[in-house]
């Protein structure tokens, strides 16, 4: 009976704390900006934009603990518009994700660019396919040595179960608008029309994801097709190829920042975490993912820039 009541008050109490943890960090910088709004726009600074995990849109707009696509191309916009941002680093820490999402943000990226900012893409453990797609489009791009990185190509996944479902006695009928309606079905074999379909669609991703590296790393053509083969490179390796400019970790990334934007002096480096991401700053690392994670269905077709 003490245990329980001891357990409870323990519960509260942890409550109570974690509610005046998130009050904090909410009011936070309000007040900031009303104490020092000179200083804040006089300050030449660099932003840090995270680009961590699959790359992809999440299934629900109204996620308050989404880290997708729509909230990285936001935090772009908003970067894009303040005078006072003369630079941003891409922190890059990906696999890369689904086409059109990393898309976004590579053309997001461009738009900095053409704005007068400048930007570097520092690659962390992995930024690989959608990953290196994105750094493609920066000025600079600084790796580590043992970084992963490569894997230009694309990738679309299908399932066949249809030897399984003729053993277990399972047969789907399906009433399509067209033949081509339920191409990927997973309880057919692909006819040979279908599969050149597909190929098709791959081969136009691939020759776009082609085209951003040829011109984002000024490649020529052969050479670059030789890359992108797939293949993934240690950071070493890239820098070999000319898949990346510089060795090196996220100091190297501002320190190559600075020397583009031509910053010296009092520079700010700014993080462009929104208040409620700043929360899981009081959350031991891995808690979030074990707690907010969600169960989104998966579709039949996965047509991707990833590193499998």
């Amino acid at each position: 009976m003490e245990r329980n009541k001891l357990a409870t008050f323990i519960a509260i109490l942890f409550f109570i704390s974690v509610c005046f943890g998130i009050w904090i960090v909410i009011s936070q910088p309000s007040s900031k900006k009303s104490k020092k709004p000179a200083i804040q726009i006089s300050k030449n600074k660099i932003a840090v934009v995270h680009i961590y995990g699959p790359i992809r849109t999440s299934m629900s707009s109204s996620d308050l603990f989404s880290r997708d696509s729509d909230k990285i191309v936001k935090r772009l916009k908003n970067l894009n518009e303040k005078a006072s941002v003369k630079a941003v680093i891409l922190r890059i820490n990906s696999p890369g994700g689904t086409v059109a999402s990393v898309q976004e943000i590579y053309s997001e990226v461009l738009k900095l660019r053409k704005n007068g900012k400048f930007v570097v893409a520092s690659l962390s453990d992995i930024a690989a396919s959608g990953g290196y797609y994105i750094a493609a489009a920066a000025d600079k791009i600084v790796a580590n040595p043992g970084t992963l990185t490569g894997s230009i190509g694309v990738i679309l996944e299908l399932g066949n179960f249809s030897e399984l479902m003729k053993k277990i006695g399972v047969k789907i009928e399906t009433i399509k608008s067209g033949k081509h309606k339920d191409i990927g079905n997973f309880s057919r074999d692909m006819t040979p029309e279908e599969r050149n379909l597909l190929q098709e669609l791959i081969n136009d991703a691939y020759e776009q994801f082609l085209s951003a590296v040829i011109t984002g790393r000024k490649l020529e053509e052969d050479k670059a097709r030789k890359l992108a083969d797939g293949r993934i490179f240690t950071g070493m390796q890239a820098k070999k190829a000319g898949l990346i400019d510089t060795l090196g970790g996220f100091d190297k990334a501002v320190e190559e920042a600075k020397k583009l934007a031509n910053l010296k002096g009092d520079v700010k480096i700014i993080s462009d975490a929104e208040q409620w991401e700043k929360i899981f700053d009081f959350i031991p690392s891995g808690f979030e993912e074990k707690l907010f994670s969600k169960i989104v269905p998966k579709t039949s077709i996965r047509f991707e820039y990833i590193l499998e």
